[in-house]
């Protein structure tokens, strides 16, 4: 069963119609007109809210009362590069989303072999993270962000606050010692494609970006496992020194 449904802006005592995506999911788990349930506005807000009736496929819900928040105690971004398989791609957000990270985002770089990320693609992406977020019970969302040029993506890297970490082998310092040695709370980790990124992109991302270049493991990862092995990492670092 959900831990809620999702529905933003959620203000107490307004009546609100699910989306018809909420509202299937609504009936498949059989919850009857007078149940109560719990809805999030994915900023952290958690409700609780009866379900009055169905209307034209939708349903009715009137929000009650406002039962918790949830704060943000780090801010983590992971930059992946798009992988040249949907499928893998939407795991991955899947996965980022349940683990914990504040935004994901979606690079291509210089020499991308990939297709270009339609509107269908990122709407699909969207619905993942609410997915994902039930699933896991999180009622803050992470953003999703998606830039298809090279120059877009340095220059969002550059300006976003967070210490930007670049994931690479040839890295001399593992990730572990380098979060036990920095102490903060706001990282930026930067995921390279299958066959990684160039040594000119990696010089751009150092140097625009004011990076680190940090070794994950002594073994080679996978492109999506690296982002699922650094997102772990990273949360579970800064959960346990909060």
């Amino acid at each position: 069963m959900s831990h809620f449904f999702f529905h933003s802006p959620l203000i107490v005592e307004e009546v609100i119609l699910l989306s018809p995506e909420e509202s299937h999911h609504l009936s498949v788990e059989r919850i009857k007109p007078g149940s109560p349930i719990f809805l999030s506005d994915g900023k952290g807000g958690l409700f609780r809210g009866i379900y009055e009736e169905e209307k034209g496929g939708r349903a009715r819900i009137r929000v009650q009362e406002k039962v918790g928040e949830e704060k943000r105690s780090f801010n983590l971004t992971v930059w992946q590069a798009a992988l040249k398989k949907p499928s893998r791609m939407d795991w991955v957000i899947e996965k980022l989303t349940e683990i914990g990270v504040s935004q994901i985002g979606i690079f291509s770089p210089r020499r991308s072999l990939t297709s270009p990320i339609s509107p269908p693609r990122i709407e699909r992406w969207e619905k993942i993270v609410v997915s994902a977020c039930k699933q896991s019970g999180r009622t803050i969302f992470p953003d999703l962000v998606c830039l298809q040029q090279w120059e877009d993506f340095v220059v969002q890297l550059s300006s976003s606050p967070g210490t930007v970490i670049l994931a690479d082998p040839q890295g001399e310092e593992t990730l572990w010692s380098f979060l036990q040695e920095k102490k903060k709370r706001n990282f930026q980790i930067v995921i390279g494609p299958e066959g990684d990124l160039t040594e000119e992109e990696k010089k751009e991302i150092l140097e625009k970006g004011r990076g680190e270049r940090i070794k994950l493991t002594e073994k080679i990862l996978r492109s999506e496992t690296a982002s699922l092995f650094a997102a772990s990492v990273v949360t579970s670092f800064l959960e346990e020194n909060k």
